[in-house]
C-alpha cells in the first residue's frame, strides 16, 4: 500500500468518525412546558413536550413540569384567566365606544341649538 492510498484512508475513517451522530446523555429525560397564552391558542398549543437540548425562552413560559397533567392544569387554568381578561378588556372598549358616540350625540345636539340661537 502506497503513502498516498494510507493518506487517503485515514482522511476517509476521520470523515466517518466525525460524521457519526453524537448522542448526548439525558438523564432529565422528557418534560412539560406550559407557554404564556395568546390570542386565539388552545391548550393543547399551549402545552409542548420538550427535552434539556431544546430551547425554552423564560419570558415565553409559564411553567415546566415533569407531569403532562399538571402542565395541561396549569395551561387550562391560565387560558380561562387570559380569556377573562380579554373578555373584560373587550367590555371596557364597547363601553368607551358607547361613551364616545353619546358625546358626539350630545355635541352635535348642542351644535344644533346654538345655530337656533344665532
Amino acid at each position: 500500500m502506497k503513502l498516498t492510498d494510507l493518506r487517503k484512508l485515514i482522511k476517509e475513517e476521520l470523515a466517518n468518525i466525525q460524521e457519526e451522530a453524537h448522542i448526548p446523555v439525558d438523564e432529565i429525560g422528557k418534560f412539560f412546558v406550559v407557554k404564556k397564552p395568546k390570542k386565539g391558542m388552545t391548550k393543547e398549543n399551549m402545552v409542548q413536550e420538550a427535552t434539556v437540548f431544546e430551547d425554552i425562552k423564560a419570558e415565553e413560559t409559564l411553567g415546566v413540569y415533569k407531569n403532562k397533567s399538571e402542565a395541561n392544569r396549569l395551561a387550562g387554568e391560565s387560558l380561562k384567566a387570559f380569556d377573562d381578561q380579554l373578555k373584560e378588556v373587550e367590555s371596557s372598549m364597547e363601553e368607551i365606544r358607547q361613551a364616545k358616540a353619546d358625546i358626539k350625540t350630545k355635541a352635535q345636539a348642542a351644535k344644533e341649538k346654538i345655530h337656533k340661537i344665532k
